[in-house]
Formats: C-alpha cells, structure tokens, sequence
C-alpha cells in the first residue's frame, strides 16, 4: 500500500487530472435499498468500440444477475455468497454481429482498466475457502478475475487469477477485513499483461503495478461481474481506456495542497 507524494503527483501529471475522454461508464449506486438488477444508473455503459451494422441506438446497459444474494444498501452494492454483471455497450445483448454488448466488447487487441472500492466485512478463519473481485466476462464465460482470489490461508493477499494461463499471482498486500480499498485493474490484451493496483496514488503510473501476470488470451471482454463469497461491499466503480480514467482523483485538500506547492515553487523562482 503507498501513500500520497505530491512531488510525484505534480510530477505524474495527476494535478489536475488528465480528461477522461475515453472513460467508458461510473457507477456510484445511488439507488433506493434493495435489488440493483435492472438498474441503468450511472453513466456510459452504453460504449461503442466498434461499429455493427443493424446494431440499435446505443442506451446503457442495466445490472444483471449473476447469482446468490446481492443488494443495494444505503448507496453501495452488497454482496454475500452472489454477484451482478453489466455489459460496457448498450442494452441489447448478445454474441450476434448487430448486439450492443459486442459493439462494446474488447477483443484481443485494446486494453481497459476498472476500479472500484472493496470491503471484505469479515475474514473466514484459516483453512476455510474466501474470495471476492471484479471479473472479466467473455458474454457468459469468466476469464479473469482480479481482487481476492480463493484462498484458505491465515491471511488472504490481493492477487489476479486467469485459469488456463498460469496459476493465481498474489502480491505482498494483504485484505484486512473491514478496511476499504480502492482496486484498479487492466486487461490489456496489446501487450498481453494484466494487473492490479491497491490504492494507487498520484505516483502510480500504468506500469507501477501491485500484481502483475502474463496473458495471451484472445477472448472477448465484455463485461464486468462483481461478486463474493462472503458479505463484500462495493462502491464507486470507473471503468475506462487509460490508466488515468480509472484512477480516483485527487481529493480536493490534496489539490489545493498541490497547487499551493506549485505557487510557492513559482514565487521562489521568480
């Protein structure tokens, strides 16, 4: 876990932050109290990578499930034992050449990165099976997972599973239950590489990664499912085309700090 420089901050760019033109959705949930499927909240979720003839008007894509128990409480989704998914194109899903999800999708080339706030509420004890992350779906097929995958050790370690390329990579960070993390993670199929941040700070780059892993698949992406094996609270999902899409910005203490670092380097030189 790393903490805020503002040398690198300033340095990195990150003050302000870069335009978010190619952010693909948000979502804050910002719902009454209960079930998110069919919700369409947020914004984007309607993206178009690619132009398929026929396809309909893009609208955005609502929350689907997934399975097991999911819900909204007081403005974050709640899983336990279940999760939801939705599709980064539009409304009308489908493999076919004129769906909206396809239009949307990535296919071995491209790369995209999501973050999202985690808290896993409690840890299972040792020798008991506990995960929980954001996974890349291929319509209705998993492909890579990125978060807390399965494990049964006294502590569980942030890490990215990708079956069939290789066994699950973990990091150094382990999840402390009842702690909120901000995760960002990037399929990246241009470069065959996937990977995960942990809190990143303004002197995270895109190759500063926590956990990283090699991978040459070649399936679609077009989806992201949220979901857990135990009672897991997310929030604040972003899902974008850089890096800097995805990153949360700056608190604005942490901007006003750094823009009066900046005037104070000015007068100095001056």
């Amino acid at each position: 876990m790393k903490y805020p420089l503002i040398p690198s901050l300033i340095a990195t760019g990150f003050l302000p932050l870069a335009s978010q033109a190619a952010l693909i959705a948000t979502e804050s949930f910002d719902y009454a109290d209960g079930s998110v499927v069919g919700q369409t909240g947020g914004t984007g979720w309607n993206y178009e990578r690619t132009d398929e003839p026929g396809a309909p008007v893009q609208t955005a894509s609502n929350w689907n499930d997934a399975f097991g128990t999911h819900q909204v409480v007081s403005s974050a989704l709640v899983t336990d034992n279940g999760g939801v998914f939705r599709e980064f194109g539009g409304i009308t899903e489908g493999t076919g050449a004129t769906s909206n999800e396809r239009e949307g999708a990535f296919r071995a080339e491209g790369a995209f990165f999501f973050s999202t706030t985690i808290n896993v509420s409690s840890m299972l004890p040792e020798g008991q099976n506990q995960w929980a992350g954001v996974s890349s779906f291929d319509f209705g097929s998993e492909r890579v997972f990125f978060g807390m995958p399965g494990q049964t050790g006294a502590t569980r370690y942030f890490g990215i599973a990708a079956p069939g390329f290789g066994p699950d990579t973990f990091g150094s960070i382990p999840v402390i239950a009842g702690t909120t993390y901000t995760i960002v993670g990037m399929l990246d199929f241009d470069n065959d590489l996937l990977a995960l941040w942990v809190d990143p700070d303004g002197s995270d780059t895109a190759s500063s990664h926590d956990v990283s892993m090699a991978y040459a698949g070649t399936n679609w992406s077009s989806a992201l499912r949220f979901a857990s094996g135990t009672s897991v609270t997310w929030d604040d999902v972003k899902v974008g085309t850089t890096f800097g899409d995805a990153v949360p910005e700056p608190s604005a203490p942490l901007l006003a700090l750094g823009t009066a670092g900046l005037l104070i380097l000015a007068r100095r030189r001056s």
